[in-house]
């Protein structure tokens, strides 16, 4: 009979115990879920409290102030524009194309002016890729911008903003990695000869296209290797009369840089959005996942509505590139209206 009580009370332990564990892996996930929430609500409130000012800011999990810190050098880096010819963006839920990049990818069309975007991949799976050279940015319309071209000297003229992540600010891998946030703004002469007169002004770089091109400051954010994308969100911001801001988060921790609105006024024909993961500058145009990677992009734009945006193929405006193919395009709208597409290899 202890026999059998023995064996009785051995069984109720263990299913104790595996009533115990089941119970602390359900708690472990509902606080895991209750975490994420607060994180997303937590990062939603930093993007609606952006600091004002131009400057460099960060921000830690569960604070919801934005706290200054030095800002680092404008990057050398230049992202590109596309190279294909402009003014073939169609309304699309399909675009195949075997490579995404110079001018082969979706974009978000908002009805009314778009005062900001959030980029994030909510979903990844089978890319085992690390840390390589890649760049995640936000792209804006690249079109004419009567309000930004007396500054310049120009009668008129087109603008364009990235906002940007690099994975190494230099591109140079044999140094190590320098993760890094800024916004690089160009403008285009429509008149060549208004362009050999007027020049670039101090601290913009001269381009091809009768171009100019500037970089902001920047701030050190994490290195997240490829495979960590899916804990990522970049966010821009433009504001008319006050500041654009860059924002990058990951794993609790947020960074910002901010410049002044009129730098190239896109607040004035930000329209269309394109969010991606591209090559990081001219050193590594292509950023080539693994095959098997599965990779969704969702690109939430803002316009002051909740009506859905127009989802565009052939819209992208950047020429760095990654090697995946694209899947459908779908648009919703609501209380964060946007578009998702799957992309893979």
């Amino acid at each position: 009979m202890r026999k059998f009580k023995s064996k009785y009370m051995l069984g109720a332990c263990i299913v104790g115990s595996i009533v115990s564990a089941g119970a602390a892996a359900q708690v472990a996930a509902i606080n895991n879920t209750g975490r994420a929430e607060a994180m997303s609500a937590w990062e939603t409130t930093l993007k609606h409290e952006a600091p004002a000012m131009e400057g460099c800011f960060s921000s830690t999990f569960p604070d919801m102030g934005w706290q200054a810190v030095r800002c680092g050098a404008p990057p050398k880096l230049v992202m590109k524009p596309r190279h294909v010819a402009s003014g073939n963006a169609r309304t699309t839920t399909d675009n195949r194309v075997l490579i995404t990049g110079n001018g082969d990818d979706y974009a978000a069309r908002t009805g009314r002016l778009t005062h900001s975007a959030v980029g994030s991949f909510p979903s990844v799976s089978g890319v085992t890729t690390g840390v390589v050279q890649y760049s995640l940015q936000i792209n804006t319309d690249n079109d004419s911008n009567p309000a930004a071209c007396a500054q310049f000297g120009f009668s008129s003229c087109k603008t364009w903003q990235q906002y940007v992540y690099s994975s190494d600010a230099d591109e140079d891998s044999s140094n190590g990695f320098d993760p890094v946030i800024f916004i690089e703004s160009w403008v285009y002469a429509d008149s060549t000869s208004e362009y050999d007169a007027a020049g670039c002004p101090s601290g913009w770089d001269a381009y091809e296209g009768n171009a100019c091109v500037i970089n902001s400051e920047s701030v050190r954010v994490p290195l997240v290797p490829v495979s960590g994308i899916a804990g990522v969100k970049l966010t821009g911001s433009a504001t008319s009369g006050g500041v654009d801001t860059v924002s990058f988060s990951v794993n609790g921790r947020a960074y910002s840089v901010s410049q002044r609105a009129s730098t190239v006024d896109i607040n004035k024909i930000w329209r269309l959005t394109e969010f991606n993961i591209f090559g990081n500058g001219a050193r590594t145009q292509t950023v080539s996942f693994n095959r098997g990677s599965h990779v969704t992009v969702n690109v939430a734009v803002n316009d002051g509505t909740t009506n859905a945006p127009t989802c565009l193929g052939n819209a992208g405006q950047t020429f760095e590139q990654n090697n995946l193919t694209r899947g459908s395009c779908s648009v919703f709208g609501g209380a964060s209206p946007g578009i998702s597409f799957p992309q893979s290899n």
